[in-house]
Protein backbone atom coordinates (compact mmCIF):
# COMPACT_ATOMS: atom_id res chain seq x y z
CA UNK A 1 0.00 0.00 0.00
CA UNK A 2 1.18 3.48 -0.85
CA UNK A 3 0.69 6.45 1.48
CA UNK A 4 1.19 9.50 -0.72
CA UNK A 5 0.06 13.06 -1.35
CA UNK A 6 -1.53 13.85 -4.68
CA UNK A 7 -2.63 17.42 -5.37
CA UNK A 8 -2.20 18.17 -1.66
CA UNK A 9 -4.56 15.34 -0.70
CA UNK A 10 -3.67 12.40 1.55
CA UNK A 11 -4.16 9.19 -0.43
CA UNK A 12 -3.82 5.55 0.55
CA UNK A 13 -3.58 3.44 -2.58
CA UNK A 14 -3.44 -0.31 -3.05
CA UNK A 15 -3.36 -1.79 -6.55
CA UNK A 16 -5.06 -5.19 -6.61
CA UNK A 17 -4.88 -6.92 -9.98
CA UNK A 18 -7.81 -8.70 -11.61
CA UNK A 19 -10.50 -7.02 -9.53
CA UNK A 20 -13.44 -5.62 -11.53
CA UNK A 21 -14.55 -2.72 -9.35
CA UNK A 22 -12.75 0.19 -7.73
CA UNK A 23 -13.36 1.06 -4.09
CA UNK A 24 -12.83 4.67 -3.03
CA UNK A 25 -13.44 5.56 0.62
CA UNK A 26 -13.40 9.09 2.02
CA UNK A 27 -12.83 9.48 5.76
CA UNK A 28 -13.33 12.65 7.82
CA UNK A 29 -12.75 13.34 11.53
CA UNK A 30 -12.62 16.40 13.75
CA UNK A 31 -11.78 16.99 17.40
CA UNK A 32 -14.01 20.06 17.59
CA UNK A 33 -16.98 19.67 19.92
CA UNK A 34 -20.18 18.84 18.11
CA UNK A 35 -22.39 21.97 18.01
CA UNK A 36 -25.41 19.91 19.03
CA UNK A 37 -25.91 16.27 19.97
CA UNK A 38 -27.18 14.37 16.97
CA UNK A 39 -25.64 16.58 14.29
CA UNK A 40 -23.86 13.53 12.89
CA UNK A 41 -27.13 11.63 12.49
CA UNK A 42 -28.84 14.45 10.60
CA UNK A 43 -25.76 15.09 8.46
CA UNK A 44 -25.58 11.47 7.38
CA UNK A 45 -29.24 11.52 6.39
CA UNK A 46 -29.08 14.87 4.59
CA UNK A 47 -26.05 14.54 2.33
CA UNK A 48 -27.84 12.43 -0.26
CA UNK A 49 -31.15 14.29 -0.01
CA UNK A 50 -30.54 16.82 -2.76
CA UNK A 51 -28.18 19.56 -3.87
CA UNK A 52 -28.49 22.96 -5.51
CA UNK A 53 -28.37 21.12 -8.85
CA UNK A 54 -30.17 17.80 -8.30
CA UNK A 55 -32.98 16.32 -6.25
CA UNK A 56 -32.49 13.20 -4.15
CA UNK A 57 -34.48 11.24 -6.74
CA UNK A 58 -32.24 12.44 -9.57
CA UNK A 59 -29.10 11.48 -7.61
CA UNK A 60 -30.48 8.02 -6.84
CA UNK A 61 -31.58 7.42 -10.45
CA UNK A 62 -28.20 8.49 -11.84
CA UNK A 63 -26.35 6.15 -9.47
CA UNK A 64 -28.70 3.28 -10.28
CA UNK A 65 -28.43 3.72 -14.04
CA UNK A 66 -24.63 3.64 -13.88
CA UNK A 67 -24.46 0.77 -11.39
CA UNK A 68 -22.58 2.95 -8.90
CA UNK A 69 -22.85 2.27 -5.15
CA UNK A 70 -22.44 5.33 -2.91
CA UNK A 71 -23.13 5.19 0.81
CA UNK A 72 -22.71 7.62 3.68
CA UNK A 73 -21.88 6.35 7.17
CA UNK A 74 -21.97 9.13 9.75
CA UNK A 75 -20.92 8.36 13.33
CA UNK A 76 -20.32 10.64 16.28
CA UNK A 77 -16.55 10.47 15.71
CA UNK A 78 -16.14 10.18 11.94
CA UNK A 79 -17.84 10.43 8.56
CA UNK A 80 -17.26 7.85 5.82
CA UNK A 81 -18.35 8.18 2.21
CA UNK A 82 -17.83 5.05 0.11
CA UNK A 83 -17.84 4.66 -3.66
CA UNK A 84 -17.85 1.31 -5.45
CA UNK A 85 -17.97 1.20 -9.25
CA UNK A 86 -16.31 0.05 -12.47
CA UNK A 87 -13.21 1.97 -13.54
CA UNK A 88 -15.00 3.41 -16.57
CA UNK A 89 -17.59 4.97 -14.26
CA UNK A 90 -15.10 6.61 -11.90
CA UNK A 91 -15.46 10.11 -13.37
CA UNK A 92 -19.28 10.37 -13.11
CA UNK A 93 -19.20 8.72 -9.66
CA UNK A 94 -16.73 11.30 -8.38
CA UNK A 95 -18.75 14.14 -9.90
CA UNK A 96 -21.87 12.96 -8.07
CA UNK A 97 -20.01 12.73 -4.77
CA UNK A 98 -18.33 16.08 -5.26
CA UNK A 99 -21.73 17.66 -5.95
CA UNK A 100 -23.44 16.44 -2.79
CA UNK A 101 -20.39 17.06 -0.61
CA UNK A 102 -20.07 20.66 -1.81
CA UNK A 103 -23.62 21.60 -2.76
CA UNK A 104 -25.87 19.65 -0.38
CA UNK A 105 -28.71 22.09 0.36
CA UNK A 106 -30.04 20.48 3.58
CA UNK A 107 -33.53 21.53 2.47
CA UNK A 108 -35.11 18.42 4.01
CA UNK A 109 -33.78 19.16 7.51
CA UNK A 110 -37.21 19.39 9.15
CA UNK A 111 -38.35 16.23 7.37
CA UNK A 112 -35.27 14.34 8.60
CA UNK A 113 -35.86 15.51 12.18
CA UNK A 114 -39.45 14.29 12.00
CA UNK A 115 -38.32 11.00 10.47
CA UNK A 116 -35.64 10.47 13.13
CA UNK A 117 -38.13 11.05 15.94
CA UNK A 118 -40.64 8.65 14.46
CA UNK A 119 -38.12 5.89 13.75
CA UNK A 120 -36.52 6.22 17.19
CA UNK A 121 -39.82 6.08 19.07
CA UNK A 122 -40.90 3.10 16.97
CA UNK A 123 -37.62 1.25 17.52
CA UNK A 124 -37.99 1.59 21.29
CA UNK A 125 -40.91 -0.82 21.17
CA UNK A 126 -38.22 -3.47 20.75
CA UNK A 127 -37.02 -4.57 24.20
CA UNK A 128 -33.48 -5.29 22.99
CA UNK A 129 -33.21 -1.88 21.30
CA UNK A 130 -34.51 -0.11 24.39
CA UNK A 131 -32.08 -1.95 26.66
CA UNK A 132 -29.06 -1.55 24.37
CA UNK A 133 -29.68 2.18 23.95
CA UNK A 134 -29.69 2.63 27.71
CA UNK A 135 -26.60 0.44 28.09
CA UNK A 136 -24.49 2.52 25.69
CA UNK A 137 -25.83 5.71 27.22
CA UNK A 138 -24.71 4.57 30.67
CA UNK A 139 -21.38 2.94 29.90
CA UNK A 140 -20.32 6.03 27.92
CA UNK A 141 -21.82 8.57 30.28
CA UNK A 142 -20.36 12.08 29.78
CA UNK A 143 -18.69 11.03 26.52
CA UNK A 144 -19.68 11.53 22.88
CA UNK A 145 -20.33 7.79 22.57
CA UNK A 146 -23.13 8.19 25.09
CA UNK A 147 -25.14 10.22 22.57
CA UNK A 148 -27.59 7.44 21.83
CA UNK A 149 -30.83 7.95 19.95
CA UNK A 150 -32.86 8.47 23.13
CA UNK A 151 -30.46 11.13 24.35
CA UNK A 152 -30.55 12.90 20.99
CA UNK A 153 -34.34 12.68 21.05
CA UNK A 154 -34.50 14.76 24.25
CA UNK A 155 -33.12 17.91 22.58
CA UNK A 156 -33.49 17.40 18.83
CA UNK A 157 -36.39 19.86 18.60
CA UNK A 158 -33.96 22.62 19.59
CA UNK A 159 -31.44 21.70 16.89
CA UNK A 160 -31.21 24.02 13.89
CA UNK A 161 -29.92 23.33 10.42
CA UNK A 162 -27.09 25.78 11.18
CA UNK A 163 -25.79 23.34 13.82
CA UNK A 164 -25.49 20.60 11.20
CA UNK A 165 -23.80 22.95 8.74
CA UNK A 166 -21.26 23.94 11.38
CA UNK A 167 -20.44 20.32 12.16
CA UNK A 168 -20.14 19.63 8.44
CA UNK A 169 -17.66 22.50 8.01
CA UNK A 170 -15.64 21.20 10.96
CA UNK A 171 -15.32 17.82 9.27
CA UNK A 172 -14.25 19.37 5.98
CA UNK A 173 -11.50 21.30 7.75
CA UNK A 174 -10.43 18.38 9.94
CA UNK A 175 -8.42 15.22 9.35
CA UNK A 176 -9.17 13.65 5.95
CA UNK A 177 -7.95 10.82 3.76
CA UNK A 178 -8.93 9.05 0.54
CA UNK A 179 -8.42 5.29 0.69
CA UNK A 180 -8.45 3.50 -2.67
CA UNK A 181 -8.23 -0.12 -3.73
CA UNK A 182 -8.44 -0.88 -7.45
CA UNK A 183 -6.93 -2.60 -10.47
CA UNK A 184 -5.25 0.31 -12.26
CA UNK A 185 -2.84 0.29 -15.20
CA UNK A 186 -1.84 3.97 -15.07
CA UNK A 187 -1.68 4.87 -11.37
CA UNK A 188 -0.63 8.50 -11.85
CA UNK A 189 -3.47 9.26 -14.25
CA UNK A 190 -5.98 7.45 -12.03
CA UNK A 191 -4.95 9.23 -8.83
CA UNK A 192 -4.85 12.60 -10.55
CA UNK A 193 -8.38 12.02 -11.81
CA UNK A 194 -9.66 11.11 -8.33
CA UNK A 195 -8.01 13.99 -6.52
CA UNK A 196 -8.87 16.57 -9.19
CA UNK A 197 -12.55 15.65 -8.83
CA UNK A 198 -12.46 15.73 -5.01
CA UNK A 199 -10.66 18.98 -4.26
CA UNK A 200 -12.55 19.38 -0.97
CA UNK A 201 -10.32 16.58 0.39
CA UNK A 202 -7.26 18.86 0.29
CA UNK A 203 -5.26 18.91 3.52
CA UNK A 204 -5.99 21.51 6.15
CA UNK A 205 -3.58 22.89 8.72
CA UNK A 206 -5.31 21.02 11.52
CA UNK A 207 -3.17 18.85 13.76
CA UNK A 208 -3.77 15.15 14.24
CA UNK A 209 -7.04 14.45 16.02
CA UNK A 210 -6.60 14.04 19.77
CA UNK A 211 -8.33 11.14 21.48
CA UNK A 212 -10.82 11.74 24.28
CA UNK A 213 -10.32 9.17 27.06
CA UNK A 214 -13.37 7.18 28.10
CA UNK A 215 -13.80 6.74 31.84
CA UNK A 216 -15.08 3.44 33.23
CA UNK A 217 -18.47 3.74 34.90
CA UNK A 218 -20.40 1.25 36.98
CA UNK A 219 -23.94 0.75 38.18
CA UNK A 220 -27.12 -1.27 37.79
CA UNK A 221 -30.00 0.14 35.75
CA UNK A 222 -33.40 -1.57 35.81
CA UNK A 223 -35.92 -0.85 33.06
CA UNK A 224 -39.53 -1.87 33.45
CA UNK A 225 -41.28 -3.03 30.30
CA UNK A 226 -44.42 -4.92 31.21
CA UNK A 227 -45.04 -6.43 27.77
CA UNK A 228 -41.51 -7.84 27.45
CA UNK A 229 -41.56 -11.61 26.86
CA UNK A 230 -37.82 -11.90 27.50
CA UNK A 231 -35.49 -10.22 29.92
CA UNK A 232 -32.71 -8.29 28.19
CA UNK A 233 -29.41 -8.07 30.06
CA UNK A 234 -26.38 -6.05 28.99
CA UNK A 235 -23.21 -5.88 31.06
CA UNK A 236 -19.97 -4.18 30.15
CA UNK A 237 -16.63 -2.61 30.98
CA UNK A 238 -14.54 0.15 29.39
CA UNK A 239 -11.19 -1.24 28.19
CA UNK A 240 -8.15 -0.30 26.18
CA UNK A 241 -8.51 -0.34 22.42
CA UNK A 242 -6.59 0.31 19.20
CA UNK A 243 -2.87 0.70 19.71
CA UNK A 244 -2.82 -0.87 23.17
CA UNK A 245 -1.00 -4.05 24.16
CA UNK A 246 -4.30 -5.42 25.46
CA UNK A 247 -6.23 -5.18 22.20
CA UNK A 248 -5.11 -8.55 20.81
CA UNK A 249 -5.59 -10.24 24.18
CA UNK A 250 -9.13 -8.88 24.55
CA UNK A 251 -10.02 -10.05 21.06
CA UNK A 252 -9.10 -13.62 21.94
CA UNK A 253 -10.75 -13.41 25.37
CA UNK A 254 -13.92 -12.35 23.56
CA UNK A 255 -13.62 -15.31 21.19
CA UNK A 256 -13.21 -17.73 24.08
CA UNK A 257 -15.96 -16.26 26.24
CA UNK A 258 -18.79 -15.51 23.85
CA UNK A 259 -17.75 -14.14 20.49
CA UNK A 260 -17.32 -17.40 18.56
CA UNK A 261 -20.93 -18.56 18.55
CA UNK A 262 -21.77 -22.19 19.28
CA UNK A 263 -18.33 -23.09 20.65
CA UNK A 264 -18.03 -20.13 23.06
CA UNK A 265 -18.10 -20.78 26.79
CA UNK A 266 -21.14 -18.61 27.47
CA UNK A 267 -23.11 -20.40 24.77
CA UNK A 268 -22.11 -23.87 25.92
CA UNK A 269 -22.56 -23.26 29.65
CA UNK A 270 -25.53 -20.87 29.85
CA UNK A 271 -27.54 -21.98 26.83
CA UNK A 272 -26.72 -25.62 26.13
CA UNK A 273 -26.04 -26.95 29.61
CA UNK A 274 -28.21 -24.72 31.81
CA UNK A 275 -30.91 -23.66 29.36
CA UNK A 276 -30.83 -20.04 30.54
CA UNK A 277 -30.52 -18.27 27.26
CA UNK A 278 -32.39 -17.74 24.04
CA UNK A 279 -29.39 -15.71 22.90
CA UNK A 280 -26.06 -15.17 24.68
CA UNK A 281 -22.81 -13.63 23.50
CA UNK A 282 -19.90 -11.37 24.30
CA UNK A 283 -18.41 -8.59 22.19
CA UNK A 284 -15.28 -6.48 22.14
CA UNK A 285 -15.59 -3.26 20.17
CA UNK A 286 -12.73 -0.89 19.46
CA UNK A 287 -13.69 2.71 18.74
CA UNK A 288 -11.79 5.84 17.82
CA UNK A 289 -11.58 7.09 21.41
CA UNK A 290 -11.57 3.84 23.34
CA UNK A 291 -13.15 0.39 23.56
CA UNK A 292 -15.57 -1.70 25.56
CA UNK A 293 -16.13 -5.37 26.41
CA UNK A 294 -19.76 -6.45 26.79
CA UNK A 295 -21.89 -9.47 27.62
CA UNK A 296 -25.49 -9.93 26.49
CA UNK A 297 -28.20 -12.45 27.21
CA UNK A 298 -31.87 -12.71 26.30
CA UNK A 299 -33.57 -14.98 28.81
CA UNK A 300 -36.74 -15.93 30.61
CA UNK A 301 -37.46 -13.10 33.11
CA UNK A 302 -37.44 -15.54 36.01
CA UNK A 303 -33.82 -16.37 35.14
CA UNK A 304 -32.35 -12.87 35.57
CA UNK A 305 -30.49 -13.59 38.80
CA UNK A 306 -29.20 -16.94 37.51
CA UNK A 307 -28.00 -15.27 34.31
CA UNK A 308 -26.08 -12.55 36.16
CA UNK A 309 -24.55 -15.20 38.40
CA UNK A 310 -23.70 -17.18 35.27
CA UNK A 311 -21.85 -14.20 33.81
CA UNK A 312 -19.85 -13.88 37.02
CA UNK A 313 -19.11 -17.60 37.17
CA UNK A 314 -17.86 -17.78 33.58
CA UNK A 315 -15.62 -14.74 34.04
CA UNK A 316 -14.09 -16.28 37.14
CA UNK A 317 -13.73 -19.62 35.36
CA UNK A 318 -11.56 -18.00 32.68
CA UNK A 319 -9.10 -17.27 35.49
CA UNK A 320 -9.46 -20.60 37.30
CA UNK A 321 -9.71 -22.73 34.17
CA UNK A 322 -8.04 -20.74 31.38
CA UNK A 323 -8.23 -22.10 27.84
CA UNK A 324 -5.97 -25.08 27.28
CA UNK A 325 -3.83 -25.33 24.17
CA UNK A 326 -6.56 -26.77 21.93
CA UNK A 327 -9.21 -24.23 22.97
CA UNK A 328 -6.75 -21.35 22.69
CA UNK A 329 -5.53 -22.49 19.27
CA UNK A 330 -9.13 -22.80 18.09
CA UNK A 331 -9.91 -19.27 19.28
CA UNK A 332 -6.86 -17.84 17.52
CA UNK A 333 -7.65 -19.65 14.28
CA UNK A 334 -11.29 -18.61 14.46
CA UNK A 335 -10.35 -14.96 14.95
CA UNK A 336 -7.67 -14.82 12.25
CA UNK A 337 -9.95 -16.61 9.79
CA UNK A 338 -12.81 -14.19 10.39
CA UNK A 339 -10.45 -11.23 10.25
CA UNK A 340 -9.20 -12.27 6.85
CA UNK A 341 -12.74 -12.92 5.61
CA UNK A 342 -14.21 -9.60 6.78
CA UNK A 343 -11.30 -7.22 6.15
CA UNK A 344 -9.05 -8.47 3.35
CA UNK A 345 -11.17 -10.23 0.72
CA UNK A 346 -12.56 -7.43 -1.45
CA UNK A 347 -11.44 -4.02 -2.64
CA UNK A 348 -14.16 -2.45 -0.52
CA UNK A 349 -13.00 -4.25 2.63
CA UNK A 350 -9.36 -3.34 2.07
CA UNK A 351 -10.03 0.32 1.27
CA UNK A 352 -12.37 0.66 4.24
CA UNK A 353 -9.93 -1.00 6.65
CA UNK A 354 -6.94 1.04 5.43
CA UNK A 355 -8.85 4.31 5.77
CA UNK A 356 -10.15 3.39 9.22
CA UNK A 357 -6.67 2.55 10.47
CA UNK A 358 -5.33 5.84 9.13
CA UNK A 359 -8.05 8.06 10.59
CA UNK A 360 -7.57 6.36 13.97
CA UNK A 361 -3.81 6.84 13.96
CA UNK A 362 -3.29 3.09 14.22
CA UNK A 363 -0.56 2.89 11.59
CA UNK A 364 -0.70 1.60 8.06
CA UNK A 365 0.62 -1.82 9.09
CA UNK A 366 -1.91 -2.19 11.91
CA UNK A 367 -3.71 -5.23 10.46
CA UNK A 368 -0.50 -7.20 10.06
CA UNK A 369 0.75 -6.26 13.52
CA UNK A 370 -2.55 -7.20 15.15
CA UNK A 371 -2.59 -10.64 13.53
CA UNK A 372 1.01 -11.27 14.60
CA UNK A 373 0.10 -10.31 18.17
CA UNK A 374 -2.98 -12.53 18.05
CA UNK A 375 -0.90 -15.54 17.04
CA UNK A 376 1.31 -15.12 20.12
CA UNK A 377 -1.48 -14.94 22.72
CA UNK A 378 -0.96 -17.23 25.72
CA UNK A 379 -3.00 -18.56 28.61
CA UNK A 380 -1.37 -15.99 30.85
CA UNK A 381 -2.46 -13.15 28.54
CA UNK A 382 -6.10 -14.22 28.79
CA UNK A 383 -5.94 -14.43 32.58
CA UNK A 384 -4.21 -11.03 32.75
CA UNK A 385 -6.84 -9.05 30.82
CA UNK A 386 -9.72 -10.87 32.52
CA UNK A 387 -8.39 -9.80 35.91
CA UNK A 388 -7.54 -6.32 34.70
CA UNK A 389 -10.94 -5.46 33.25
CA UNK A 390 -13.72 -7.95 33.96
CA UNK A 391 -13.29 -8.17 37.73
CA UNK A 392 -14.22 -4.49 38.04
CA UNK A 393 -17.79 -3.55 38.91
CA UNK A 394 -19.60 -3.44 35.54
CA UNK A 395 -22.24 -1.27 33.97
CA UNK A 396 -25.35 -3.47 33.93
CA UNK A 397 -28.73 -2.83 32.32
CA UNK A 398 -31.65 -5.20 32.87
CA UNK A 399 -35.01 -4.84 31.12
CA UNK A 400 -37.98 -6.98 32.14
CA UNK A 401 -41.54 -6.80 33.50
CA UNK A 402 -41.57 -5.06 36.87
CA UNK A 403 -42.36 -8.16 38.93
CA UNK A 404 -38.98 -9.67 37.94
CA UNK A 405 -36.84 -6.67 38.84
CA UNK A 406 -36.81 -7.19 42.61
CA UNK A 407 -33.27 -8.51 42.90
Amino acid sequence: MKNIQVNNINVLFENIEDTPRSAIYLYFATDKKMPYEGCHVLLGNLLLQGTDKKTAEEIALELENLGIEVTVDSRCDFLKVSILCLNEDIAPALEIVNDFMINANFMTFNKEVYKFKGETLSSLDSPVTKASDRFYREIFKNHRYGSTNTKILETIDDMKVEHVREYYKNLLSGNKVISICADVKDEDAFLNLVTSKLKFMANSANAEIQKEPVQHSEGLIKITKEDAKQAQIFQGWITEGIGSEDCAKLNILNNVLGGAGLSSRLFVELRDKRGLAYTVRSSYKTLRHGAYFALYIGTEPSNIKKSLEGFKTEIERVIKEPPEQEELRGAIENYTGKYKYFYTQTNAQIASSNGWNYINGAGLDYNEKLIEQIKKITQEDIIEVTKKYLLKAPTTVVLAPGEYLNF
